[in-house]
């Protein structure tokens, strides 16, 4: 018997803690109640506080945040789509709040609105502020969830706001993915963002000469837009970080400690049976 406990004991010695799951606040409206499910089976492992309510403005979802005495590593925002469309640059405020509460070290994933114009003012200029701040901040990941829905109305049903259960599935998708994104802008010193490279605008034509050959044109940095066009997996834990000097040696050393160990417990056992015995 105590064999087995010390062959235990040097087993979990051996193996060490186990990597902390990744912790992640989702603040919301009832978009947030919807996605808020498929978003936690597309993330397995990982700790999720979810703060979502029905008809909650912006204000009162940043309040929430601003409350919270620490902050995960993540935070999913789903507001802005019950807010006056004519406060675009109070929401702006709003967003930088959120990010400065964050810090630069933690990610924000800020789902932008698709919504009917309302009192005939349309809520792109909601969207414009969240691309223009996320262009100058690379730990805000911006999902397209008006770009999605334009492309596919389907994903909302007949009050143009609320999504259908594909939608919820869709929009929980392209959430995971923006927080897989961030790991990875992390690991390159990269950011994510929605911005497209504005068109071109052409002069009034007016004669000139022939003109020489004309220069390359600058080519633009690609953008990551959220709007996943096939299913996506389950993000997996981070796995836990390795000393890149070890080399291969790192996984050999406890094995022979491990093996080293067995052996002395067995000669103790065996040295235990014999004074027994006697």
């Amino acid at each position: 018997m105590r064999f087995r406990v010390l062959v235990a004991v040097l087993t979990l010695a051996i193996a060490g803690p186990a990597a902390a799951a990744p912790s992640l606040l989702h603040v919301g409206d009832s978009l947030a109640v919807g996605s808020d499910p498929p978003l936690r089976q597309l993330l397995p492992g990982w700790s999720i506080t979810t703060d979502a309510l029905k008809s909650r403005p912006t204000s009162a979802g940043v309040a929430i945040i601003d409350r919270e005495p620490s902050l995960p590593d993540r935070l999913v925002v789903e507001l802005g789509t019950n807010d006056s469309p004519d406060q675009s640059a109070q929401f702006a405020g709003y967003v930088r709040h959120v990010l400065a509460l964050a810090g630069s070290n933690r990610c924000v994933v800020w789902v932008n609105i698709h919504r009917p114009p309302y009192n005939g003012i349309s809520y792109a200029g909601y969207n414009r502020a969240l691309d223009q701040i996320a262009a100058t901040s690379p730990n805000l990941a911006v999902v397209d969830w008006n770009g999605m829905v334009r492309s596919n109305g389907a994903l909302v049903g007949g009050d143009g706001v609320h999504a259908t259960p594909d939608g919820y599935r869709a929009r929980a998708a392209a959430i995971a993915q923006a927080l897989e994104g961030c790991n990875s802008s992390r690991s390159s010193g990269g950011g994510s963002h929605t911005i497209r490279p504005a068109p071109h605008r052409h002069a009034h034509a007016t004669p000139k000469p022939s003109p020489g050959p004309k220069p390359a044109a600058a080519k633009h940095k690609p953008i990551e837009v959220y709007t996943p066009a096939t299913k996506t997996k389950a993000v997996a834990a981070p796995a836990a970080a390795h000393d890149s000097g070890s080399g291969s040696s790192s996984a050999v050393w406890p094995i022979v400690g491990a093996a080293a160990a067995l052996a002395l417990a067995g000669a103790a056992y065996l040295l235990w049976r014999r004074r027994r015995a006697i």
